[in-house]
């Protein structure tokens, strides 16, 4: 069933083979093999099991003795198993839905990334401000020269507006972006994308790249033998 016909507090009967879960989902009935891979790049599979029953009055999240995201069956993953107690299937209750699961959240934070403030962009600024600066005392000199030599206000304007040009050139921030869209093309070639441009500026600073799961293959392959 797809996501757009689900609501959160609908019930879910897991049975059947293997299967993509459409929501996030708490399971309250039975046990499940859950295959993670797709959210946390973990290929060894995962064993959900059914939420305890507790008549506490605190949140289902808090009076869980353990890690509370053992129960729950998160969308995007791929059920392998599932397991009910004696004829009925595992069941489970709808969470959350569309952009809300937690799949939705990694799509958002890909799509929209919080904003980074890097140096090089506080430098850039404080930078322009000074040309600003230079152009503002370079405009005040030349209209004080020229009105005193005499100069029709139309020339007068022409000037000031010459030095501003001269000081703060105006085609620094086109020619900052044909430089990263030209950069994007050559990455391009070589297979490599990126979901934000502007940090391309910063990648010449860097010096050093860790790479979490190409250590642990590595880790791995060593561990067989391999080389």
């Amino acid at each position: 069933m797809e996501s757009c016909h689900l609501v959160p507090g609908d019930l879910l009967a897991l049975e059947g083979g293997r299967m993509l879960l459409p929501c996030d989902s708490v399971l309250v009935h039975g046990t499940c093999v859950v295959n993670e891979c797709m959210l946390t790049g973990e290929s060894v599979p995962v064993t959900k099991t059914c939420l305890p029953r507790d008549h506490s009055q605190q949140p289902w999240q808090t009076s869980c003795a353990d890690d509370y995201r053992r129960h729950v069956l998160f969308c995007g993953t791929e059920v392998i198993q599932a397991k009910g107690g004696g004829k009925e299937p595992a069941k489970a209750v709808v969470l959350r839905t569309g952009f809300n699961t937690a799949k939705g959240e990694l799509v958002r934070s890909i799509l929209y990334p919080k904003p980074v403030n890097f140096r090089l962009y506080k430098d850039a600024i404080r930078f322009l401000m000074f040309l600003i600066g230079i152009a503002a005392i370079g405009m005040v000199y030349a209209v004080c020269v020229f009105t005193l030599n005499g100069e029709e206000a139309g020339e007068v304007v022409k000037k000031a507006l010459d030095v501003i040009t001269i000081a703060v050139p105006p085609a620094l921030p086109a020619a900052l972006t044909t430089g990263i869209i030209y950069t994007q093309r050559r990455l391009r070639k070589k297979g490599i994308f990126c979901i934000s441009p502007q940090r391309i500026n910063v990648c010449g600073q860097l010096n050093l790249i860790c790479f979490d799961k190409v250590r642990r293959l590595l880790s791995g392959l060593e561990s067989r033998g391999g080389k």
